[in-house]
Protein backbone atom coordinates (compact mmCIF):
# COMPACT_ATOMS: atom_id res chain seq x y z
CA UNK A 1 0.00 0.00 0.00
CA UNK A 2 1.10 3.79 -0.26
CA UNK A 3 1.87 4.01 3.43
CA UNK A 4 4.10 0.83 2.67
CA UNK A 5 5.66 2.31 0.29
CA UNK A 6 6.67 5.90 1.59
CA UNK A 7 7.91 4.01 4.52
CA UNK A 8 10.29 1.99 2.54
CA UNK A 9 11.62 4.64 0.48
CA UNK A 10 11.88 7.32 3.36
CA UNK A 11 13.91 4.67 5.11
CA UNK A 12 16.39 4.17 1.66
CA UNK A 13 16.72 7.79 1.72
CA UNK A 14 17.59 8.09 5.33
CA UNK A 15 19.75 5.54 5.13
CA UNK A 16 21.69 7.34 2.14
CA UNK A 17 21.75 10.83 4.22
CA UNK A 18 23.26 8.52 7.06
CA UNK A 19 25.81 7.49 4.84
CA UNK A 20 26.25 10.85 3.08
CA UNK A 21 27.21 12.10 6.60
CA UNK A 22 29.79 9.23 7.14
CA UNK A 23 31.49 9.53 3.94
CA UNK A 24 31.38 13.39 4.94
CA UNK A 25 33.04 12.97 7.89
CA UNK A 26 35.71 10.71 6.61
CA UNK A 27 36.71 13.75 4.26
CA UNK A 28 37.30 15.62 6.75
CA UNK A 29 39.56 13.45 8.78
CA UNK A 30 41.43 13.36 5.51
CA UNK A 31 41.86 16.94 5.02
CA UNK A 32 42.91 17.42 8.42
CA UNK A 33 45.78 14.70 8.23
CA UNK A 34 46.55 16.00 4.44
CA UNK A 35 46.91 19.49 6.24
CA UNK A 36 49.03 17.85 9.00
CA UNK A 37 51.59 16.26 6.14
CA UNK A 38 52.15 19.56 4.35
CA UNK A 39 52.98 21.38 7.63
CA UNK A 40 55.17 18.49 8.80
CA UNK A 41 56.86 18.00 5.33
CA UNK A 42 57.23 22.44 5.50
CA UNK A 43 58.89 21.47 8.90
CA UNK A 44 61.26 18.59 7.42
CA UNK A 45 62.19 20.97 4.50
CA UNK A 46 63.14 23.77 6.27
CA UNK A 47 65.50 21.66 8.87
CA UNK A 48 67.31 20.18 5.92
CA UNK A 49 67.94 23.23 3.69
CA UNK A 50 69.27 25.53 6.80
CA UNK A 51 71.43 22.07 7.67
CA UNK A 52 72.84 22.22 4.01
CA UNK A 53 73.59 25.94 4.27
CA UNK A 54 75.43 26.04 7.45
CA UNK A 55 77.15 22.21 6.66
CA UNK A 56 78.57 24.16 3.26
CA UNK A 57 80.26 22.58 0.45
CA UNK A 58 78.70 21.22 -2.75
CA UNK A 59 77.43 18.12 -0.98
CA UNK A 60 75.71 19.98 1.31
CA UNK A 61 74.04 21.67 -1.45
CA UNK A 62 73.10 19.06 -3.40
CA UNK A 63 71.32 17.46 -0.30
CA UNK A 64 69.32 20.68 0.04
CA UNK A 65 68.70 20.76 -3.67
CA UNK A 66 67.48 17.23 -3.47
CA UNK A 67 65.29 17.25 -0.69
CA UNK A 68 63.61 20.81 -2.33
CA UNK A 69 62.70 18.26 -5.26
CA UNK A 70 61.14 16.04 -3.24
CA UNK A 71 59.60 18.56 -1.15
CA UNK A 72 58.05 20.06 -4.78
CA UNK A 73 56.92 16.67 -5.72
CA UNK A 74 55.01 15.82 -2.18
CA UNK A 75 53.75 18.98 -1.91
CA UNK A 76 52.41 18.73 -5.47
CA UNK A 77 50.96 15.70 -4.84
CA UNK A 78 49.03 16.88 -1.46
CA UNK A 79 47.65 19.85 -3.71
CA UNK A 80 46.00 17.88 -6.21
CA UNK A 81 44.98 15.49 -3.29
CA UNK A 82 43.56 18.35 -1.68
CA UNK A 83 42.00 19.17 -5.04
CA UNK A 84 39.97 16.17 -5.40
CA UNK A 85 38.98 16.38 -1.69
CA UNK A 86 37.05 19.78 -2.25
CA UNK A 87 35.67 18.11 -5.28
CA UNK A 88 34.00 15.40 -3.75
CA UNK A 89 32.87 17.40 -0.72
CA UNK A 90 31.13 20.11 -3.06
CA UNK A 91 29.83 17.14 -4.91
CA UNK A 92 28.73 15.26 -1.69
CA UNK A 93 26.67 18.38 -0.95
CA UNK A 94 24.72 18.79 -3.78
CA UNK A 95 23.69 14.89 -3.46
CA UNK A 96 22.81 15.72 0.33
CA UNK A 97 20.91 18.47 -0.92
CA UNK A 98 19.09 16.51 -3.80
CA UNK A 99 18.24 13.73 -1.47
CA UNK A 100 16.77 15.95 1.19
CA UNK A 101 14.96 17.54 -1.43
CA UNK A 102 13.97 13.97 -2.05
CA UNK A 103 12.82 13.53 1.10
CA UNK A 104 11.14 16.51 1.80
CA UNK A 105 9.03 15.20 -1.41
CA UNK A 106 8.14 11.96 -0.09
CA UNK A 107 7.28 13.50 3.22
CA UNK A 108 4.96 15.52 2.23
CA UNK A 109 3.14 13.12 -0.06
CA UNK A 110 2.85 10.80 2.92
CA UNK A 111 1.15 13.84 5.07
CA UNK A 112 -1.31 14.35 1.79
CA UNK A 113 -2.29 10.63 2.45
CA UNK A 114 -2.52 10.55 5.35
CA UNK A 115 -4.75 13.86 5.66
CA UNK A 116 -7.21 12.09 3.04
CA UNK A 117 -7.05 9.11 4.98
CA UNK A 118 -8.39 11.25 7.81
CA UNK A 119 -10.98 13.23 5.79
CA UNK A 120 -12.32 10.13 4.28
CA UNK A 121 -12.40 8.06 7.56
CA UNK A 122 -14.34 11.22 9.02
CA UNK A 123 -16.91 12.20 6.01
CA UNK A 124 -17.71 8.08 6.04
CA UNK A 125 -20.71 7.22 8.25
CA UNK A 126 -20.33 5.02 10.47
CA UNK A 127 -22.88 2.11 10.22
CA UNK A 128 -25.05 1.13 12.84
CA UNK A 129 -24.18 -2.39 14.30
CA UNK A 130 -26.26 -5.03 12.64
CA UNK A 131 -27.35 -7.53 15.66
CA UNK A 132 -27.91 -9.85 12.87
CA UNK A 133 -26.88 -12.27 9.94
CA UNK A 134 -29.92 -14.39 8.75
CA UNK A 135 -28.06 -16.72 10.99
CA UNK A 136 -26.38 -17.80 13.73
CA UNK A 137 -29.38 -19.67 15.64
CA UNK A 138 -28.87 -22.47 13.11
CA UNK A 139 -32.57 -21.81 11.56
CA UNK A 140 -31.32 -21.12 8.00
CA UNK A 141 -31.11 -17.21 8.92
CA UNK A 142 -34.92 -16.21 7.64
CA UNK A 143 -35.06 -18.41 5.29
CA UNK A 144 -35.73 -17.62 1.72
CA UNK A 145 -38.22 -15.49 0.48
CA UNK A 146 -41.40 -15.79 2.54
CA UNK A 147 -44.23 -14.05 -0.35
CA UNK A 148 -44.69 -13.78 -3.63
CA UNK A 149 -43.76 -9.78 -4.12
CA UNK A 150 -41.25 -9.11 -6.95
CA UNK A 151 -39.11 -6.27 -6.88
CA UNK A 152 -36.89 -4.45 -9.43
CA UNK A 153 -36.68 -1.24 -7.33
CA UNK A 154 -33.87 -2.86 -5.46
CA UNK A 155 -30.50 -1.68 -6.63
CA UNK A 156 -29.67 -0.83 -10.38
CA UNK A 157 -33.20 -2.05 -11.66
CA UNK A 158 -31.55 -5.15 -13.78
CA UNK A 159 -31.68 -7.62 -11.06
CA UNK A 160 -34.76 -9.08 -9.75
CA UNK A 161 -35.12 -9.35 -5.62
CA UNK A 162 -37.91 -11.50 -4.82
CA UNK A 163 -39.22 -11.91 -1.10
CA UNK A 164 -41.61 -10.02 1.30
CA UNK A 165 -38.61 -7.38 2.09
CA UNK A 166 -39.52 -6.36 5.56
CA UNK A 167 -41.14 -9.92 6.81
CA UNK A 168 -38.31 -11.16 9.11
CA UNK A 169 -38.80 -7.43 10.83
CA UNK A 170 -42.40 -6.77 10.61
CA UNK A 171 -43.18 -2.84 11.71
CA UNK A 172 -39.01 -2.05 10.62
CA UNK A 173 -38.14 -1.13 7.24
CA UNK A 174 -34.56 -1.73 5.76
CA UNK A 175 -32.35 -0.29 3.15
CA UNK A 176 -33.52 -1.33 0.19
CA UNK A 177 -30.26 0.09 -1.50
CA UNK A 178 -26.80 -0.44 -1.08
CA UNK A 179 -24.17 2.19 0.00
CA UNK A 180 -22.02 0.89 -3.02
CA UNK A 181 -18.17 0.84 -3.51
CA UNK A 182 -16.60 3.40 -1.09
CA UNK A 183 -13.46 1.63 -1.11
CA UNK A 184 -12.22 -1.57 -3.57
CA UNK A 185 -10.39 -3.89 -2.68
CA UNK A 186 -7.18 -4.54 -5.29
CA UNK A 187 -7.58 -7.73 -6.91
CA UNK A 188 -4.55 -7.40 -8.72
CA UNK A 189 -1.62 -10.12 -8.00
CA UNK A 190 -4.75 -12.48 -6.57
CA UNK A 191 -5.08 -16.52 -7.60
CA UNK A 192 -8.21 -16.55 -9.87
CA UNK A 193 -9.81 -18.40 -7.15
CA UNK A 194 -9.50 -15.43 -4.86
CA UNK A 195 -10.14 -12.78 -7.11
CA UNK A 196 -13.23 -14.42 -8.24
CA UNK A 197 -14.69 -14.02 -4.90
CA UNK A 198 -14.08 -10.64 -4.53
CA UNK A 199 -15.54 -10.31 -7.87
CA UNK A 200 -19.04 -11.73 -7.54
CA UNK A 201 -18.85 -9.75 -3.75
CA UNK A 202 -18.32 -6.82 -6.04
CA UNK A 203 -21.19 -7.64 -8.28
CA UNK A 204 -23.61 -7.67 -6.11
CA UNK A 205 -22.22 -4.32 -3.76
CA UNK A 206 -22.14 -2.20 -7.56
CA UNK A 207 -25.55 -3.45 -7.63
CA UNK A 208 -26.39 -1.44 -4.49
CA UNK A 209 -28.51 -4.27 -2.97
CA UNK A 210 -30.21 -3.66 0.48
CA UNK A 211 -30.54 -5.59 3.35
CA UNK A 212 -33.26 -8.26 4.15
CA UNK A 213 -33.40 -11.72 6.06
CA UNK A 214 -36.67 -12.25 4.17
CA UNK A 215 -35.31 -11.46 0.34
CA UNK A 216 -33.18 -13.06 -2.23
CA UNK A 217 -31.04 -11.72 -5.08
CA UNK A 218 -30.33 -13.83 -7.72
CA UNK A 219 -30.94 -16.70 -5.81
CA UNK A 220 -28.90 -15.72 -2.69
CA UNK A 221 -30.61 -14.09 0.81
CA UNK A 222 -29.73 -10.27 0.70
CA UNK A 223 -28.50 -10.19 4.30
CA UNK A 224 -24.80 -10.90 5.61
CA UNK A 225 -24.40 -14.60 5.40
CA UNK A 226 -26.34 -14.71 2.29
CA UNK A 227 -23.57 -12.12 0.73
CA UNK A 228 -20.72 -14.04 1.69
CA UNK A 229 -22.10 -17.40 0.70
CA UNK A 230 -22.93 -16.21 -2.79
CA UNK A 231 -19.43 -14.48 -2.78
CA UNK A 232 -17.78 -18.10 -1.98
CA UNK A 233 -19.96 -19.56 -4.37
CA UNK A 234 -21.85 -21.76 -2.21
CA UNK A 235 -25.31 -23.20 -3.14
CA UNK A 236 -28.26 -20.81 -2.87
CA UNK A 237 -30.32 -19.12 -0.92
CA UNK A 238 -26.40 -19.66 1.14
CA UNK A 239 -25.79 -20.61 4.90
CA UNK A 240 -26.27 -18.63 7.98
CA UNK A 241 -23.04 -17.84 10.12
CA UNK A 242 -23.48 -21.12 11.49
CA UNK A 243 -23.64 -22.84 8.37
CA UNK A 244 -20.62 -20.36 7.48
CA UNK A 245 -18.64 -22.21 10.12
CA UNK A 246 -19.25 -25.76 9.06
CA UNK A 247 -16.10 -28.14 8.65
CA UNK A 248 -17.14 -29.17 5.55
CA UNK A 249 -17.01 -25.21 4.66
CA UNK A 250 -14.21 -23.19 6.38
CA UNK A 251 -11.28 -23.84 8.83
CA UNK A 252 -10.56 -20.77 11.06
CA UNK A 253 -7.29 -19.12 10.54
CA UNK A 254 -5.27 -16.50 12.24
CA UNK A 255 -5.72 -13.04 11.50
CA UNK A 256 -2.03 -13.16 10.10
CA UNK A 257 -3.16 -15.03 7.81
CA UNK A 258 -6.01 -13.55 6.42
CA UNK A 259 -6.11 -12.93 2.34
CA UNK A 260 -8.24 -11.21 0.06
CA UNK A 261 -11.21 -13.99 -0.31
CA UNK A 262 -11.33 -14.91 3.13
CA UNK A 263 -13.97 -13.57 5.91
CA UNK A 264 -14.56 -13.14 9.59
CA UNK A 265 -17.11 -14.50 11.33
CA UNK A 266 -19.40 -14.13 14.77
CA UNK A 267 -22.25 -15.23 16.18
CA UNK A 268 -24.91 -12.35 14.43
CA UNK A 269 -22.58 -11.02 11.66
CA UNK A 270 -20.35 -12.33 8.83
CA UNK A 271 -17.98 -10.07 6.50
CA UNK A 272 -15.98 -10.55 3.28
CA UNK A 273 -12.12 -9.66 4.17
CA UNK A 274 -10.28 -7.44 1.07
CA UNK A 275 -7.38 -6.70 2.12
CA UNK A 276 -5.47 -4.18 5.25
CA UNK A 277 -5.87 -0.96 4.62
CA UNK A 278 -3.00 0.21 6.97
CA UNK A 279 0.88 -1.36 7.57
CA UNK A 280 -0.34 -1.68 11.32
CA UNK A 281 -3.25 -4.37 10.10
CA UNK A 282 -5.59 -2.16 12.62
CA UNK A 283 -8.12 -1.40 9.64
CA UNK A 284 -9.22 -3.24 6.52
CA UNK A 285 -11.53 -3.32 3.27
CA UNK A 286 -14.47 -5.01 4.13
CA UNK A 287 -17.32 -6.22 1.55
CA UNK A 288 -20.28 -6.38 3.13
CA UNK A 289 -24.62 -6.74 3.81
CA UNK A 290 -25.32 -5.05 6.89
CA UNK A 291 -28.76 -3.46 7.65
CA UNK A 292 -28.11 0.10 7.81
CA UNK A 293 -26.26 0.55 4.48
CA UNK A 294 -27.07 -2.75 2.54
CA UNK A 295 -24.03 -4.00 0.46
CA UNK A 296 -20.82 -2.29 0.83
CA UNK A 297 -17.29 -2.09 0.34
CA UNK A 298 -15.78 0.30 3.03
CA UNK A 299 -12.72 0.59 5.26
CA UNK A 300 -13.09 -0.36 9.08
CA UNK A 301 -11.33 -0.77 12.22
CA UNK A 302 -10.47 -4.36 12.81
CA UNK A 303 -12.28 -7.12 13.45
CA UNK A 304 -15.75 -4.82 13.49
CA UNK A 305 -16.76 -1.43 14.91
CA UNK A 306 -15.91 -1.43 18.53
CA UNK A 307 -19.78 -1.78 19.87
CA UNK A 308 -20.52 -4.65 17.46
CA UNK A 309 -16.93 -6.40 18.63
CA UNK A 310 -17.90 -6.16 22.28
CA UNK A 311 -21.44 -7.18 22.09
CA UNK A 312 -19.90 -10.48 20.09
CA UNK A 313 -17.36 -11.33 22.30
CA UNK A 314 -19.80 -10.55 25.56
CA UNK A 315 -22.06 -13.39 23.86
CA UNK A 316 -18.59 -15.40 23.24
CA UNK A 317 -18.98 -15.80 19.55
CA UNK A 318 -16.16 -13.14 18.78
CA UNK A 319 -15.13 -12.77 15.05
CA UNK A 320 -12.99 -15.47 13.79
CA UNK A 321 -11.33 -15.34 10.29
CA UNK A 322 -11.97 -18.43 8.40
CA UNK A 323 -11.24 -19.20 4.91
CA UNK A 324 -13.36 -21.44 2.84
CA UNK A 325 -11.61 -25.31 2.45
CA UNK A 326 -10.43 -25.15 -0.82
CA UNK A 327 -8.20 -21.82 -0.78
Amino acid sequence: MADDQFGVQLQELSKLQQEWHSASEQLAEVSKQLGSIQATIARAAGIDLAAAALGGGVGGLATAYEVLKDVKAIESQAAALAGVQQKLTAELAVDAQKLKAVADEYAAADRRIHEQMKKHEKEQTKPKSPKHTGGGDGKGGGGTSTGSDSYQGHGDGKWKTVGSWDAWKPGTHHTTTGAGVQTAPDTSGLSEVRRGILDRALERINHRIGYSQSATTNGYRDDCSGFVSAAWGLKPPGLNTDGLQGRSVSHPITKDELQPGDALIAGDHTVLFGGWADAAHTKYIALEDNGSQGTVSHVIPYPYYSGDAAHERAIGQPYVPYRRNDL
